[in-house]
């Protein structure tokens, strides 16, 4: 395969293999979108990459919850985009830009500091310019679901040449 086909889930599963460091610890952020590295995203994994899929594993650090110990729910949604994205990029055949259009978000039970959470997100359908998406967010110990995030993705225009310059 020549440097420049497109492909990307190889190029997605180089970001989750350049993810760890020798011993398997700890995310390397600076190959992580910025949002993901503005919003200090520590405990998040990117663990495995297939054709519609991206999984996750999310270990809840105390900065990203209210003063009781319980995520916000704007972070579980920040943590299903991501996961979102990737598995939708995954369906593309060519270089091209997308972005969310909808979401749907339900929560089943609290997400606490500490907990482990498996997030796993798979494209239920896509179409040449919209497709959606299916997150589900369970607590690893116990195997119960906590939230179900279903996004709408749609292809976009965007030019991002100058996107360090605005």
């Amino acid at each position: 395969m020549s440097a420049t086909e497109f492909n990307p889930i190889k190029d997605i599963q180089r970001l989750i293999d350049g993810a760890v460091n020798a011993a398997g610890e700890d995310l390397d952020l600076s190959m992580a979108p910025p949002f993901v590295r503005g919003m200090d995203l520590t405990g998040l994994l990117f663990t495995r990459v297939a054709m519609g899929e991206f999984d996750m594993v999310w270990t809840v650090d105390p900065h990203l919850t209210h003063y009781d110990g319980m995520v916000q729910g704007g972070v579980v949604n920040v943590i299903a985009d991501t996961g979102q994205s990737f598995a939708y990029a995954t369906t593309s055949t060519g270089p091209e830009t997308f972005s969310t259009a909808e979401f749907t978000t339900r929560f089943f039970r609290p997400i606490k500091t500490g907990n482990v959470i498996n997030v796993r997100s798979r494209v239920i359908n896509r179409s040449r310019r919209l497709g959606v998406v299916e997150t589900h967010s369970t607590e690893s110990e116990s195997g119960k679901l906590c939230a179900t995030v279903t996004g709408a993705w749609m292809v976009v225009d965007r030019d991002f040449r100058d996107a360090g310059n605005s």
